[in-house]
């Protein structure tokens, strides 16, 4: 008798080391948190990313990451490869889908097919994705002018909301950084929600012509082009997934500086190639700004719609070339890890490394 109760306690301290050793693996272990929020009966998506080695006792930095045109958040996080700078930053990396791959930056381009045999695909700009995409339920087409007429501003709003109620979030420190046509929603964003984000990332993207920009602060800003970008003409144009008329990246550059109030004439370094046959950059900097808000265009010789250091997701003829000469995601936490807002009521931490 005394043989099988000591059997059983020693079996029940087992099981509470193996319950231990679990709840220690999976605290080291990055965790994905699938989400949605409703937006006018609408479901709207997003992925929550935890860094491994989470602990909801500290506050964490978040870096938003907006897809291009026809993609979703599972693209952006396979083609960026963040992930491996959020676990190693101990970032919290957020990916919203918009509705039927189409971010609402504030117009409403022309649907155009190609015609011919073959599935319907979205012209120019490359964003096919590796896989179908599924459809509404009941075989339904999807209603793609209703995408463009998402308030996604709301979205994201709401989205932080849950986030700060769910996760341990500082909000002083969160970012916006998106590709093409993420890469204009995060200039929406800037615009729009200053108050909320404390600094922005677009890459392959410009300032569209039509574009009302009057953010509550002065916002910090940094930008990454290609010079040969297919997508979205370096020296200005219409841009070709979404007719879509733009300044030049040097004016966007501009016109950012001039909403921070920086000074005029911006300082010039370049990146060199790493090897025979890569891409040197160009880096334009604006200081003196207001409050710091810096803004630093990276302006890639030779390189396309893509992420430097990320995957080259489509053909070159598409996008255009990726540099792997220097890496997108290190250059742009180095940006926003410097930036933050003022405390909102003195509750967010002032460090979250």
């Amino acid at each position: 008798m005394k043989s099988e109760k000591w059997t059983g306690v020693r079996a029940a301290s087992v099981a509470g080391v193996w319950v231990a050793i679990l709840f220690i693996i999976c605290g080291a272990r990055a965790q994905e948190s699938k989400e949605k929020v409703t937006i006018n009966d609408v479901d709207r998506a997003y992925v929550v990313r935890l860094p491994r080695g989470y602990d909801q006792e500290r506050k964490y930095p978040v870096v938003i990451l907006l897809h291009g045109m026809n993609q979703d958040g599972d693209d952006m996080a396979r083609l960026t490869r963040f992930n491996e700078l959020a676990d190693k930053d101990s970032i919290i990396a957020v990916y919203p889908s918009a509705l039927h791959g189409r971010w609402n930056v504030g117009v409403r381009p022309p649907l155009r097919r190609v015609m011919g045999p073959g599935p319907r695909r979205y012209p120019g700009g490359g964003y096919p994705r590796r896989y179908p995409r599924r459809g509404p339920p009941g075989g339904e087409r999807p209603d793609e002018n209703r995408s463009v007429l998402a308030d996604d501003i709301e979205f994201l709003n709401q989205m932080l909301d849950k986030m700060g109620e769910k996760f341990s979030v500082d909000t002083t420190r969160v970012y916006a950084a998106g590709l093409s046509e993420g890469g204009f929603m995060v200039m929406k964003v800037g615009c729009t929600m200053a108050d909320r984000i404390a600094a922005i990332a677009p890459v392959g993207a410009a300032m569209p012509k039509m574009m009302t920009c009057l953010p509550s602060r002065p916002v910090p800003v940094v930008m990454i082009n290609g010079t040969s970008d297919p997508v979205v003409p370096h020296g200005g144009g219409t841009e070709h997934n979404l007719q879509l008329p733009v300044v030049s990246v040097e004016d966007t550059a501009k016109a950012w500086a001039k909403i921070n109030r920086c000074g005029e004439k911006p300082s010039q370094t370049k990146l060199r190639a790493r090897e025979k046959g890569g891409m040197e950059t160009k880096v334009e900097t604006y200081d003196g700004c207001q409050q710091g808000a810096q803004v630093v265009s990276y302006s890639v010789k030779g390189g396309g719609n893509t992420w430097p250091g990320g995957e080259q997701y489509e053909v070159e003829k598409q996008v255009g070339k990726t540099s792997q000469d220097w890496n997108a995601n290190e250059t742009i936490w180095s940006f926003l890890v410097t930036k933050r807002l003022a405390a909102r009521n003195g509750t967010d931490s002032p460090s979250a490394k």
